[in-house]
């Protein structure tokens, strides 16, 4: 979540286990906010949302 809000992501709300994060340019994503590690297709999908590959994501 540290890394969504150095790309300008604002926490916007969530319900329960989920935390909504938005962009100033319209970007959404949801992001599960729980202690365990994020699954693969979770990742990837956060990912998608934001934009960016796993390596430009990594070397943040």
């Amino acid at each position: 979540m540290r890394k969504l809000k150095r790309l300008g992501f604002e926490e916007a709300g969530g319900k329960g286990s989920h935390r909504v994060f938005l962009h100033p340019d319209g970007r959404r994503t949801v992001v599960p906010f729980h202690r365990k590690e994020l699954k693969k297709g979770t990742f990837l999908g956060i990912l998608k949302d934001i934009g960016l590959t796993e390596e430009e994501f990594r070397n943040l």
